[in-house]
């Protein structure tokens, strides 16, 4: 009976260090989602924010993931991470958005791409049978990029209007401007 103890005791053990894993994992998904949700907010409101159009038109990065929204290692997170995963468990889907089945197994990089592609697509179609084509389409941020990003992630657009995110908003906005002047450049 005792030969057992140990036995227990390490698949205890095994129990918690799993359950650590599964709690550190959920909270980095959970701070990706929250500069998501920032980098989105921005996307969004760009032209009326100069802080925000100066952090977009100095961005080098594909779909603006990357630095200062999110260091490069979390950007490569986010880009490979499944919509699900992103999404998270339980969250709503933004008004008009699809939530396919099919989309949740796309990487964030897939579904922006494809989305976007879908886009161009759809424009050239209609710009055929308007006017005959020959006609240059530009994608814009706040109405073809954000909606995608916001789609991907579940925000509902009703989540960047909480007092929670506004104060985030403004805690990271400020973190930056700290991080500029003390010459730890991250926009």
């Amino acid at each position: 009976m005792s030969s057992m103890l140990p036995d227990v005791e390490k698949n205890q053990q095994q129990d918690v260090v799993a359950q650590q894993t599964r709690d550190a994992a959920r909270a980095r998904v959970g701070d990706v989602r929250q500069q998501l949700a920032f980098l989105c907010h921005d996307l969004r409101t760009f032209t009326g924010n100069p802080a925000a159009a100066q952090r977009l038109n100095t961005s080098v990065y594909p779909h603006f993931i990357g630095p200062p929204y999110l260091s490069e290692e979390e950007a490569q997170f986010a880009l490979s991470s499944n919509v699900s995963t992103l999404r998270g468990a339980g969250t709503a889907q933004p008004d008009g958005g699809s939530g396919a089945v099919e989309d949740e197994s796309k990487t964030l990089m897939q579904f922006l791409e494809e989305g976007l592609t879908s886009l161009m697509a759809a424009r050239r179609n209609k710009d055929n049978e308007e006017k005959g084509g020959g006609r240059d389409f530009v994608l814009c941020t706040s109405h073809d990029l954000a909606p995608l990003l916001q789609e991907a992630c579940g925000f509902t657009k009703q989540q960047f209007e909480t007092r929670a995110f506004k104060d985030a908003y403004k805690g990271w906005e400020k973190g930056l401007r700290k991080a500029n002047r003390k010459g730890k450049r991250i926009s």
